[in-house]
């Protein structure tokens, strides 16, 4: 019994991170976050339990997606560089890259992300078919960021639609017709996040093991010290994005928000940013990438606490 439970507890190790689970599960603060901010209030309770169920199969089956169609490049990387992995890193939390370790069989990642796939389809088309369709979206836009790896450093512009787009399905899920400006203004929100919080300072960090395998990103064409600023600024533009969303949308308590949400901001992003951009080391890129990783849900907590006063 104690063998079946310890086989089982990695084999769900390793499916927590096929899908980077921590990762998945703090990016539903997106939809979540669009949904309270439409609504201006809290959603019914069958929106909130569907749309859970629809962003968390969504995102387990995007960043699974993400590591099969990498396989054979996370092949080449094991053993090859460690220079990131002696640092703490959000990805690290599960078994990085199961499936390129041959922990996990190639048909059972692809039963596995076929399996949260449909699900978040079903779940998504139950909230509204335009949600289905975002998410559809945003999966094909993962798929060609993975085929573009090699190709060409662009590539991290697909990154920052797919979370916009998959995010806008929050918005979506409580009504059909959102005001432009909360679109503009939240697509905003989520792309400057990704590109500057999440993409950049992730490959920068992984600069010799990408120039080594040839693989294409911002940090490989640009250099260091120029991607670490591109990075900072698109961090300042999500902070002041954030800023702007009670003027795209009604919003009780709007001084209130952005005073939270500014605080977010530069306690998750601003003061570590500025730390990295000054010692330009790996450990300062990756807190501040494991601290960003955290600010989306930073925000839809102050939001999430002012639709229920």
């Amino acid at each position: 019994m104690e063998t079946v439970r310890s086989e089982l507890s990695m084999k769900l190790k390793e499916f927590f991170g096929l899908s980077r689970m921590t990762h998945s599960v703090l990016d539903i603060a997106h939809p979540a976050l669009g949904a309270i901010l439409v609504f201006g209030g809290t959603p019914r309770p069958f929106t909130i339990v569907i749309g859970l169920l629809a962003a968390f199969s969504g995102y387990t089956a995007v960043f699974a997606l993400n590591d099969l169609l990498d396989c054979k490049v996370d092949c080449e990387k094991l053993g090859g560089y460690s220079g990131k992995r002696e640092c703490f890193d959000l990805d690290s939390v599960g078994l990085r890259h199961p499936l390129a370790q041959g922990g996990i069989a190639y048909r059972a990642a692809l039963g596995w992300v076929l399996f949260w796939g449909v699900l978040a389809l079903g779940f998504a088309f139950l909230l509204n078919p335009i949600c289905s369709l975002l998410m559809a979206a945003a999966a094909g836009l993962e798929a060609g960021y993975c085929r573009l790896l090699r190709v060409t450093h662009w590539k991290t512009i697909l990154s920052g639609l797919m979370v916009a787009v998959g995010g806008m399905a929050g918005v979506f899920a409580v009504t059909s017709a959102p005001p432009a400006a909360m679109v503009v203004v939240f697509a905003l929100w989520a792309f400057t996040w990704e590109m500057g919080c999440r993409n950049i300072p992730n490959d920068w960090s992984d600069l010799e093991e990408d120039t080594a395998l040839r693989i294409k990103t911002m940090p490989v064409r640009f250099g260091r010290p120029a991607t670490s600023r591109l990075s900072f600024a698109f961090a300042c533009v999500t902070i002041a994005s954030s800023l702007l969303f009670p003027f795209a949308i009604p919003m009780r308590f709007a001084p209130v928000f952005q005073a939270g949400a500014l605080a977010a901001g530069i306690i998750l992003l601003v003061i570590p940013g500025v730390r990295w951009l000054s010692d330009q080391q790996t450990k300062s890129a990756m807190l501040f990438f494991n601290r960003a990783c955290f600010y989306p849900l930073a925000v839809f907590v102050v939001a999430g606490i002012l639709v229920l006063i």
